[in-house]
């Protein structure tokens, strides 16, 4: 019998035939399919957590190829949290997707790829085999390329192709990387092969964590391989610019921590090694936050934001501390649910206002109020404001790299402090360009495209109210998260 992690990867699949059969019948109204077999999954997954948050690993295994291993999944309280996280949001942006895409045609085919993208995400982070989570992770790619190809905006086509090479050549480093592991530890396990790598010389067991490290930093965006994500995200249809950068793009650094800390323990040892991926997220942290400054298009903007994000996201992997990991983890969750809100509310104004530039648009409040507290909450989430979650997983990454720091073998790591010392305070950043949008957008005199403007559909206007209440309780409350990622992660 199929375990329930299975069963919660497998139900969207089975639902993205219904889709495709009964989509032109339905029309929009098919989006309810999705959105019923995204609750489920989440049913699933919840009976699951019960048991992790009992400090209990999940572990289902299936006999599969017997070259490759068994077919094997495990939910923790590592993959757990950013699992359900997906889900979460493939549910709500599913409810959002009915309202934005009902003008266009072919729903049962978008509905259908949007629940083999959320399979194929969700199949990411249960996978404990290397070359099931390979699979996994290529089918995240398919389904989002076709989307952005088909019901995206403005040179759509070089754009999907443009994230399709970019996110396939990552692949190709992460395939190496995953058949040399193969070949020098002669598993595909990932909780099997830190126990077969020793004597194995570290410079080449640098070269295959660094190729397989190469497609997660493609995924995250993380500079300098950066540039797919702005136009991707910018052009791609809203609700699933709501998916690609809340959720899939995230997706790299858990894979990230999954990989280093379980596959290759021994690679945390080298301070040169995890001084420069401290660096390369510092970097990206600066870089993300000073472009999102220079963008008029919001969704533009939202694109360099997310990539600002995946370097705080990166910082708590490379801190070599069980809190920064902790804090990476409330980051994702945290970004997920804020940018997700952001992005829908560029969708908002892009329906409402006919525009996505900044400069076209301001006082939106008085026309808006609800999707405006809705952007505010959502800029402040992101920017660690308390008592929002993104404080906490700021806090958390900071504070486990200044631990590490403190408690290094040789005396005080300077170098390490001072990078952090540094990644402190651009976090400014952050809240300034969240605080100087909302300011632009939302409040003084409504411009001529803001006149006509008023709130959203239902359908478009309840799904910024739920992630929007989410941050703020998980933000007030976040021991529930803690609770249950920390026995994973030896907090």
């Amino acid at each position: 019998m199929l375990g329930l992690i299975f069963q919660s990867i497998l139900t969207p699949m089975v639902a993205s035939i219904l889709t495709l059969t009964l989509g032109e019948r339905l029309k929009e109204r098919v989006g309810w399919l999705a959105f019923l077999a995204s609750v489920l999954s989440i049913a699933l997954m919840l009976n699951v957590a019960q048991k992790v948050y009992l400090g209990e690993a999940v572990v289902e295994a299936y006999p599969w190829i017997p070259l490759v291993g068994e077919f094997k999944l495990v939910a923790d309280g590592l993959s757990t949290p950013i699992a359900l996280t997906v889900a979460f949001l493939c549910t709500v942006i599913s409810l959002y997707s009915m309202s934005y895409m009902r003008h266009e045609s072919g729903l049962g085919v978008y509905f259908t790829l949007y629940l083999l993208y959320e399979a194929g995400m969700i199949g990411t982070v249960y996978a404990a085999n290397l070359a099931l989570f390979f699979l996994f992770y290529e089918l995240m790619l398919i389904p989002s390329w076709a989307l952005i190809a088909v019901w995206g905006t403005g040179d759509k086509e070089r754009i999907a192709l443009k994230y399709f090479i970019f996110t396939e050549a990552g692949a190709l480093s992460l395939l190496a990387g995953i058949a040399t592991t193969r070949a020098l530890t002669g598993t595909f396990d990932m909780f099997e092969v830190a126990s077969r790598i020793y004597g194995i010389q570290p410079p080449i067991l640098i070269a295959v964590a660094v190729a397989i490290l190469i497609g997660f930093f493609v995924k995250m965006a993380l500079f300098p391989l950066h540039t797919w994500l702005p136009d991707a995200h910018a052009e791609a249809p809203t609700p699933i610019s709501a998916l690609l950068s809340p959720a899939m793009i995230g997706i790299g650094g858990y894979a990230s921590i999954r990989v280093l800390y379980t596959c290759f323990p021994t690679l945390l040892e080298f301070w040169g090694f995890t001084t420069v991926l401290s660096i390369l997220a510092l970097v990206t942290m600066v870089y993300g936050g000073l472009m999102a400054y220079t963008q008029d298009d919001i969704k533009r903007l939202l694109a360099y934001s997310s990539i600002s994000q995946m370097g705080y996201m990166f910082f708590g992997v490379a801190s070599l501390s069980a809190i920064g990991l902790l804090g990476a983890v409330l980051i994702y969750v945290s970004h997920g649910l804020c940018k997700a809100t952001l992005f829908m509310v560029s969708g908002v104004l892009s329906h409402e206002t006919g525009t996505r530039r900044i400069s076209d648009l301001s006082g939106l409040a008085s026309k808006m109020p609800l999707t405006t507290l809705a952007a505010v909450m959502g800029f402040l989430g992101i920017a660690g404001v308390p008592p929002l979650l993104g404080f906490w997983g700021e806090l958390y990454i900071f504070l486990g790299s200044i631990y590490t720091a403190m408690r290094a073998t040789e005396g005080l790591d300077l170098v390490r402090l001072a990078i952090t010392i540094l990644a402190i305070a651009s976090a400014i950043l952050t809240a300034g360009y969240g605080l100087w949008t909302i300011k632009r957008v939302f409040f003084g005199r409504p411009s001529k495209a803001a006149e006509g403007s008023h709130e959203p559909t239902m359908l478009m206007l309840v799904p910024l109210i739920i992630l929007t209440a989410a941050a703020i309780v998980l933000g007030a409350y976040p021991a529930v998260l803690m609770s249950l990622a920390s026995p994973a992660l030896g907090v």
